[in-house]
């Protein structure tokens, strides 16, 4: 049967599954939500950046210290040298 005339399970090429017979099924929601940004402080040589909604932070998918750009009140650039969850 074609994919395009009913609602089938595909893999992420687009092929129909040959079976579904007792299968685990993750049905867990995904969270689509960028965390936000609840408070940010200087500590010492530290930019501390506190976010609500903290426990979907992923430490090992934390992003690069290049993701980063900071500047200083008179817009000179701060160097990002490491980043931690």
């Amino acid at each position: 049967r074609p994919a395009t005339s009913e609602n089938v399970i595909q893999d992420a090429a687009g092929n129909d599954a040959a079976s579904f017979t007792d299968q685990a099924v993750n049905n867990q929601v995904e969270d689509k939500m960028a965390p936000v940004l609840g408070s940010a402080t200087v500590n010492g040589d530290q930019l501390v950046l506190t976010y609500i909604d903290v426990g979907n932070l992923n430490v090992a998918k934390t992003a690069a210290a290049a993701a980063f750009a900071v500047s200083s009140a008179g817009n000179a650039t701060i160097s990002v040298n490491s980043v931690l969850v």
